[in-house]
């Protein structure tokens, strides 16, 4: 490559990677923040949701530093020690790219249970998933620091030692793995919202909110594609759009995940300006929660809980009879008693007083 080729990759993998990192950032803070307009304190998806962001701030800080050691040049033309580092760089990326992807969809995970978590089969097939993205991590992780013997002749080639064969073919095999579960993660909630018995107007919105994550599916497809030209002996011409795609996945992953969770923030904010319009309206704005009408139930932290849709039916029947005028009929069938109250004012000449007559009619069993 020349040296044209080398700045262009190293401003690329500068600012695309710091403003990518800067954009979770803010939305992880705005999620917190939006945590004030509830009456609940942070969960455990929130803190896994952290612990997510700052590994991920790990792998970009050793990208940014490869930016600086020679990258988009071949490894042949490097001096030692910057060929050293920007192998040391490429290392310590893989130590962190899996552990922040699993917290960070676990955090999705979680919240998604707690959301849909009343469906026994979504319950289940959750804790499976979040099993399976644990051991995935584990074994991603244990894999990458032992794959060469010594450990440091991954990036010091001067030692004697040797790495396994395949390395390309694992690197691609826990792409592929974290890739389905990506999807499992976008497509497994679909499902069970469309069988709710809510408005089909409903059904599109929390699906287009779930549906935020095919833009993590997408990057992740294309960090798969691109270690077809993963070359281990040559890192620095090889691993630069690599580099990319890694960080663009964990922080669309953390602003995808984070996304849903500020509805309560921006609501509030509505709220502010609709009172402030008119501040006639002496009942205060329900607009600090993230609102499913039909087949919730409520939560503390201002979201609802989508459950059986049966029981929220009672719940509005009952309503409904509480509301009724003064000329109401409480009717029960099947020889059940009725009792109909009529009041009014019987049109007769008056001696002072108006008469209120009831009458209670019982039906024969």
């Amino acid at each position: 490559m020349t040296y044209e080729e080398n700045r262009y990759w190293k401003n690329v993998l500068t600012i695309v990677p710091i403003i990518g990192a800067a954009l979770a950032t803010v939305s992880y803070v705005l999620r917190l923040y939006s945590r004030r307009f509830t009456t609940a304190g942070l969960k455990v998806e929130d803190w896994l949701m952290g612990v997510g962001l700052i590994l991920s701030y790990c792998a970009t800080a050793f990208v940014v530093d490869t930016a600086f050691n020679g990258v988009g040049l071949p490894v042949s033309s490097l001096p030692a020690d910057e060929r050293r580092r920007i192998q040391f760089g490429s290392w310590m990326i893989q130590k962190f790219w899996a552990p922040s992807a699993a917290f960070v969809k676990i955090s999705i995970v979680v919240f998604l249970k707690r959301l849909l978590g009343t469906v026994r089969a979504y319950a289940i097939i959750s804790n499976i998933l979040i099993g399976f993205i644990a051991c995935w991590a584990v074994t991603a992780l244990l894999v990458n620091i032992f794959q060469c013997t010594p450990v440091q002749y991954y990036y010091d080639k001067d030692l004697n030692g040797h790495c396994m064969s395949g390395q390309r073919a694992f690197f691609q095999a826990m792409g592929a793995f974290s890739l389905v579960e990506d999807v499992i993660v976008l497509c497994l909630p679909t499902p069970i919202v469309w069988g709710l018995q809510i408005t089909f107007r409903q059904k599109i919105a929390v699906t287009l909110v779930f549906s935020l994550g095919g833009l993590v599916c997408i990057f992740s497809l294309m960090r798969l594609i691109e270690f077809r030209n993963f070359v281990t002996t040559d890192l620095a011409s090889s691993s630069a759009k690599e580099s990319v795609w890694t960080c663009l996945e964990l922080d669309v992953a953390i602003i995808c995940g984070c996304l849903p969770l500020m509805k309560p923030l921006i609501q509030g904010f509505l709220g502010k300006v609709r009172s402030g319009v008119s501040k006639a309206r002496s009942h205060p704005s329900s607009g600090t929660k993230l609102y499913f009408p039909n087949g919730t139930t409520h939560n503390n932290d201002g979201f609802r809980q989508i459950n059986d849709p049966l029981s929220s039916m009672a719940s509005k029947n009952a309503h409904i009879a509480a509301d009724e005028t003064r000329r109401s009929s409480d009717v029960e069938l099947q020889g059940i008693a009725v009792t109909t109250r009529i009041d009014q004012d019987i049109d007769r000449p008056r001696t002072g007083n108006s008469t209120d007559v009831s009458a209670e009619h019982v039906w024969p069993r």
